[in-house]
C-alpha cells in the first residue's frame, strides 16, 4: 500500500481515538465546551492539523495533557506527509535521470563497439585486399616460372 494512504489512514484513526479520548475525558467537566462527539471531532482536527482556532480548549489537567500529545502528533505527521511527498517526487526525478545517464552510457558504449567493429572490417579488408595481391603475385610468379 503506498505510504501517503498508510500515513492518511493512520492519522485518521488517531483523530477519531483522539476525539472519543477528548470526549471521555472532558464531557463531564462543567465549564468544558467539548460536551459533544462533535465538538470533540472538530477541536482534535484543530490541533492535529495546527490550526488551533482555540474556541474549543481542554480544561481538566489530564485533556490538557492529550492535548500536548495531539499537538506533537499534529506536527510530526504534517512533517512525515512533507518528507514522503518530497521523497517520491525526488526517487521519481533521480530514477528518470539514471534512466537518462544509463541510456547515454549504453549509446556511448554502443557507438564505441560499433566504431571498433568497422575499424575491425575496414583492417580485416585492408589486409585481405593485401593477401590477394600477394596471392595474385605469387601466382604470377609462378605462371612466369613455369614458363
Amino acid at each position: 500500500m503506498d505510504a501517503i494512504i498508510k500515513l492518511f489512514l493512520i492519522s485518521v484513526g488517531v483523530i477519531v481515538l483522539g476525539t472519543f479520548l477528548m470526549y471521555g475525558l472532558e464531557y463531564n467537566h462543567p465549564d468544558s465546551e467539548i460536551n459533544s462527539l462533535e465538538n470533540a471531532l472538530w477541536w482534535c482536527i484543530a490541533t492535529v492539523t495546527t490550526v488551533g482556532y482555540g474556541d474549543i480548549v481542554p480544561v481538566t489537567k489530564l485533556g490538557r495533557a492529550v492535548a500536548i500529545l495531539y499537538m506533537g502528533f499534529g506536527i510530526s505527521i504534517i512533517a512525515i506527509l512533507l518528507s514522503t511527498i518530497t521523497n517520491k517526487y525526488y526517487k521519481k526525478k533521480i530514477e528518470i535521470f539514471e534512466r537518462k545517464k544509463e541510456k547515454e552510457e549504453f549509446d556511448f558504449f554502443r557507438k564505441e563497439v560499433m566504431d571498433k567493429l568497422l575499424d575491425i572490417e575496414r583492417k580485416h579488408n585492408q589486409y585481405l585486399a593485401l593477401y590477394n595481391q600477394l596471392h595474385s603475385k605469387i601466382k604470377n610468379n609462378e605462371d612466369k616460372s613455369v614458363k
